[in-house]
């Protein structure tokens, strides 16, 4: 039975079904208009419930980010799982191995090591393990450098129960770029790169090879995608965050919120029963998703200030107007770890809970 938010008790993490449902059909629908796959990210929602929204919706599989991720995916019947994150080690890249046996399942990749240990788990079994070359398009963080690309596409040619499935980068650097106008310029220089190259090792890859991008920013911004870009993953979109308003300038969009009592009220200084255990301390101080402070109180026009591990203060001259014991949506800066903290989420329909969901995927950082 439905019931009222005045019965959770706090800190919670509410999810706004009405919203995720239109979240959903919004990545969907940028997809669709660029001829692409959607792949997106689960992430940020970590749950099998909500992947199956998403696949229903049209898109043709998911992305993950651990193994234990993928094995959780795959166990709860999801046949289409890409894990653009890389490994190095003999007894990850068995299970990697287990997973492709199981599902249409893909790695990353980026460096000769990588490839020889996916090899020696790979060789000899039953179905060949795909694996996607990740390419360092500007974020200098993973990735090869597009020069090293062939070689190693070369080295994964050579190598038995491996086959290459295509190149992705990740251009989450753009969240740096200081307007809109020069995200959109940095996110076509990244495809410019990426089709460059795929045109350059196409004799390396599969017929028909994926050309992945990945990041929310491009689909909030409506970036136009060149034809080589075969496939989107978006993570964040499904529910939003402060970073993402800013840049989609929709903080009605957001899904997700923390839901926090005022615990007390002094002179100029408010506080929250949620600190940084309940939400996340990651902040954007500049860019174009600038988000200040540590979470937005959505309905009251405020910013947390500082973060201990159980409290959150609001340092603002308007904070006496906070009554003890109200209960306030506070708009996180970035929702993924901040969903990773909380053991369940409060599906919400209509101002009322509907639905308790188990966060499935918390702690599957192995």
């Amino acid at each position: 039975m439905p019931y009222p938010l005045a019965d959770v008790p706090t800190p919670a993490l509410l999810v706004d079904l009405d919203r995720v449902d239109a979240n959903v059909a919004r990545a969907q629908a940028y997809a669709d208009a660029n001829d692409v796959a959607l792949r997106p990210h689960t992430k940020t929602h970590k749950s099998p419930r909500f992947a199956q929204q998403q696949l229903h919706a049209g898109a043709r599989g998911v992305c993950v980010a651990k193994l234990g991720e993928a094995e959780l995916m795959v166990d709860s019947g999801i046949g289409d799982v890409f894990m653009p994150h890389t490994i190095a080690t003999s007894d990850k890249a068995a299970r990697a191995v287990a997973l492709a046996q199981r599902a249409r399942f893909a790695i990353g990749a980026d460096h000769p090591r990588q490839l020889e240990v996916l090899s020696a788990a790979a060789a000899g079994r039953g179905r060949a393990l795909d694996v996607m070359i990740e390419v360092d398009t500007g974020s200098g963080r993973g990735g090869a450098d597009p020069e090293a690309v062939q070689s190693l596409l070369t080295q994964l040619r050579d190598l038995p129960g491996l086959r290459a499935r295509g190149l992705y980068t990740y251009e989450g650097y753009t969240y740096a770029a200081g307007d809109v106008a020069s995200l959109r310029s940095r996110h076509h220089e990244a495809q410019g790169v990426m089709a460059r190259l795929a045109e350059r090792v196409a004799d390396l890859l599969v017929d028909h090879p994926e050309i992945s991008m990945g990041s929310t920013p491009s689909l909030l911004a409506q970036v136009p995608l060149l034809p080589t870009i075969t496939e989107v993953r978006p993570g964040t979109s499904i529910f939003l965050d402060a970073a993402q308003a800013t840049i989609g300038g929709e903080a009605d969009w957001c899904a997700a919120h923390v839901l926090a009592t005022v615990v007390s009220v002094q002179s100029g200084r408010a506080v929250l029963d949620a600190g940084s255990k309940a939400l996340t301390s990651d902040t954007r101080p500049d860019g174009v998703a600038a988000s200040p402070g540590f979470g937005r109180l959505v309905d009251h026009d405020l910013t947390i200030t500082s973060l201990s591990e159980e409290h959150g203060v609001i340092r603002d001259g308007r904070a006496d107007r906070l009554e003890v014991g109200a209960r306030v949506r506070v708009l996180m800066n970035h929702v993924c770890p901040v969903v990773n903290l909380f053991s369940h989420m409060h599906l919400v329909r209509g101002g009322e809970v509907v639905e308790v969901l188990e966060v499935a995927g918390r702690g599957r950082v192995v």
